[in-house]
C-alpha cells in the first residue's frame, strides 16, 4: 500500500513491469499539510494524529481548485484536529509518494507548512475526517511516534523554524 517517498525532489512518473510493459500514468493528487506547534524551547509540542489507516501523521488533505496550498493546509488542520486561528511560520517544502488503492496508482505531492497554534488551543479530532485521535507531544516523543520517515525529517526542519521564530519574538 505504501511507496517510496521523496522530499523536495520528484522522480520519474512512468515505471515498467518486469515484462517490459509500461504502466499507465499515476493519478496525480495535490495535498497540503501542517506541522503545528505550541510552546517554546524544551516545552515545544507538536500535533500528531492517528489516521484511519492506523498511522501517526501530521494533518493534511487535498488542495481544492483555486486554493493556495498554505490555505489548504490551514483548512485541513482545522477540519481534522479542530485547530483554528493558526499563524503561518514558514513553508517546509514538499514530499511526494506513490500508493495504490482499489487497483489504481496514485502519486501524491504534499506541500508542508509550519504553523503556531494560539495559546490554550484544544484539539478536537474528527473521525468524519479520518482523524481517530490526536495529541500534543514533545518533539522527541513525536519523532518516535511518526510512522513515516519523511514526516520525521519535516519535524526536524520545522523545529528549527519554530526555535528561530521564538528567538526573534523575545
Amino acid at each position: 500500500m505504501g511507496g517510496a517517498a521523496a522530499i523536495g525532489m520528484g522522480s520519474s512518473s512512468m515505471t515498467r513491469h518486469a515484462r517490459g510493459h509500461e504502466e499507465p500514468e499515476a493519478i496525480r493528487v495535490h495535498s497540503a499539510g501542517g506541522v503545528v506547534a505550541r510552546g517554546s524551547g524544551d516545552e515545544l509540542e507538536v500535533v500528531v494524529m492517528r489516521s484511519a489507516y492506523g498511522t501517526w501523521v501530521f494533518p493534511k488533505g487535498r488542495v481544492e481548485a483555486g486554493e493556495k496550498p498554505e490555505a489548504a493546509a490551514c483548512r485541513e488542520v482545522a477540519e481534522e484536529v479542530g485547530l483554528s486561528g493558526l499563524t503561518l511560520v514558514a513553508p517546509l517544502g514538499w514530499t511526494e509518494h506513490e500508493f495504490e488503492r482499489e487497483n489504481r496508482r496514485y502519486r501524491k505531492r504534499v506541500d508542508w507548512f509550519a504553523f503556531r497554534a494560539p495559546e490554550g488551543a484544544e484539539l478536537r479530532p474528527s473521525a468524519e475526517e479520518r482523524a481517530l485521535d490526536a495529541g500534543w507531544f514533545g518533539v522527541e516523543q513525536a519523532l518516535r511516534m511518526l510512522t513515516h520517515a519523511d514526516q520525521r525529517k519535516l519535524l526536524r526542519r520545522a523545529v528549527r523554524w519554530f526555535r528561530d521564530a521564538g528567538a526573534r519574538e523575545r
